[in-house]
């Protein structure tokens, strides 16, 4: 959970001209949830195809599979494939990723995961991009 925490707050300190990374640390961020309650129901999953199977092939994580697929894919065309900004602009990230994935993973898994001392998440303030501050 340390790192999920740790992942998560970065997210604020990187400017929003760089969406690519802005989605990168977002699925790292879910991921590292994920990881958290993979391991809370004793689960395996030692790489990334080990986990999405698990998601996709387990009722009680549907809900995260159906957020967490899309960020996966979306993680990988921004890192792998030119013009990531192609894939997703830097005034979409709070609305087309924080709040269409991340937000939604990291509640269903506080859901599935009860633990008496979550922090209080509340949405990442991110930082204005350079065109937004002119």
């Amino acid at each position: 959970m340390q790192q999920w925490e740790h992942n998560r707050s970065l997210l604020a300190h990187v400017p929003g001209d760089y969406p690519d990374w802005l989605a990168t640390i977002a699925f790292y961020t879910a991921l590292q949830a994920i990881d958290a309650l993979l391991a809370y129901d004793n689960v395996t999953a030692n790489s990334h195809d080990m986990r999405n199977t698990t998601l996709k092939q387990t009722n009680r994580y549907d809900y995260i599979w159906r957020h967490y697929g899309p960020l996966y894919d979306l993680s990988r065309k921004v890192r792998y494939l030119a013009a990531p900004s192609f894939w997703i602009q830097p005034r979409d990230i709070e609305s087309k990723v924080l709040k269409r994935y991340l937000y939604p993973i990291e509640s269903s898994v506080k859901k599935l995961m009860p633990h008496p001392a979550w922090p209080a998440h509340k949405d990442v303030n991110l930082k204005n991009t350079k065109s937004q501050t002119a």
